[in-house]
């Protein structure tokens, strides 16, 4: 023997890590951020991170984020914020979901301020917090035409605020909120949308006072004046991701928002296993339905279905050594090929780029402009939209670039 060297011990998720992943740049996270408080104009920015923050990891996310100097956040269920808790976040949390009354009790345990739209919902938290002997910070949460939660006939609102007042000491409202059903599209209906929200909210401060904060905008309500006319808080989501919905950019408000400036910080790619030149025309797969002419070479690339590369999507490509390389046939459980035959110098071991920039061997991206896959066009690949895509590419999440010093300006110290 010549040596007893022991290879150290890698964590599962490097394994995973190894053949693909999802990059998020910490750089662009904060620049984003940045950009949306200029468009807030002065209002208090909670950042959404629902989903495990759209698939991006939300803990670490969350470390940055209030790091950066956020006073709350906002997710969608109480599991999602019990999971920001466990990992050490302090600042407020709304869950904006109405959950469901068995996790009523852990909503409370965790600290987190649930969503109230109806008076059995008003009813449960009131329970809860007079079984604890302390009161329960909870926003109304109001539809103005997204028909998701809440009613919308005024007599059943006011049913809710008159629940809540009856259940004042044991439930305090802190603000009023609602979403927006077509900011990206819209601006006739979202000014419709705003001036019910409006009336509302006059009506909560009316009956519970005038304590109250409201906030209806998200990343896209920032390029509506009505949406932000006499609100607190802005929710931005997809915007901290660099990303906006096409139409965005069509409506009256882009000129003067600067969300021109927000930068994509999501990036996904997959190695190539494995090399096949076909020989003769047949089928491959499972059921061997994809022909392939003699000649043509095919990479198998570490991504299928159970990652969220979902077919057939004859349009999808990748990008490997600067060339585009179509997917051939209907994606695997853990694997797709794709035809490389215009890459003649491609290596098992490659980096394909599935979204963002492609990158050099030694993980930084290209200059000079070169090729990007971006968002929207993956999107309208795989038939999504951004937020479905990014929470459906299902992989280990890097964040790059977050151990700066922490950031905190005014908003740090403002509660919800």
């Amino acid at each position: 023997m010549t040596g007893t060297g022991v290879v150290p011990r890698r964590s599962l998720a490097s394994l995973a890590a190894a053949r693909l992943e999802k990059t998020v740049s910490a750089d662009a996270v904060r620049h984003n951020l940045a950009v949306l408080r200029a468009a807030a104009g002065g209002r208090r920015i909670m950042p959404v991170l629902k989903g495990d923050a759209y698939g991006l990891g939300a803990p670490a996310l969350a470390d940055l984020l209030v790091a950066a100097g956020v006073p709350a956040l906002a997710v969608d269920t109480v599991a999602e914020g019990a999971v920001l808790r466990e990992h050490g976040i302090g600042v407020p949390i709304l869950v904006m979901d109405v959950d469901v009354a068995d996790n009523a009790e852990d909503c409370a345990r965790y600290r987190l301020m649930p969503a109230v739209a109806g008076p059995e919902q008003v009813g449960r938290h009131s329970a809860v917090a007079r079984r604890r002997g302390e009161p329960v910070t909870a926003w109304l949460r109001t539809n103005v035409g997204f028909n998701r939660f809440g009613p919308r006939e005024e007599r059943d609102v006011d049913a809710v605020l008159d629940g809540l007042h009856r259940a004042r000491a044991a439930v305090r409202v802190a603000g009023v909120f609602a979403h927006l059903s077509s900011s990206a599209t819209d601006p006739g209906e979202t000014a419709e949308q705003a001036e019910v929200f409006r009336a509302r909210v006059g009506r909560a401060r009316a009956v519970l006072g005038g304590h109250l904060t409201a906030s209806l905008a998200a990343t896209h309500g920032l390029l509506h004046p009505a949406a932000l006319r006499g609100t607190d808080w802005v929710r931005p989501g997809l915007g901290l991701h660099g990303l906006l919905l096409p139409g965005s950019r069509d409506l009256p408000g882009w000129a003067g928002s600067g969300l021109g400036r927000l930068r994509p910080a999501v990036a996904v790619r997959a190695r190539v296993l494995d090399l096949l030149t076909v020989t003769r025309a047949e089928g491959l797969g499972y059921d061997r339905s994809a022909a392939v002419a003699p000649g043509r070479r095919l990479a198998t690339v570490a991504i299928g279905f159970s990652r969220g590369l979902t077919g057939p999507a004859p349009a999808f490509t990748g990008l490997l050594r600067g060339r585009s390389c179509p997917m051939v046939g209907r994606p695997g459980m853990d694997c797709a090929q794709f035809d490389v035959t215009a890459v003649p110098d491609a290596r098992p071991g490659d980096w394909m780029t599935l979204l963002g920039p492609e990158r050099t061997g030694d993980g930084a991206a290209r200059g000079g402009g070169g090729p990007v896959r971006t968002a929207a066009d993956v999107g309208a690949e795989l038939g999504l939209t951004l937020y479905e895509l990014l929470a459906a590419l299902r992989m280990p999440v890097r964040l790059e670039g977050a151990t700066p010093a922490a950031q905190g300006d005014d908003e740090s110290a403002a509660p919800p």
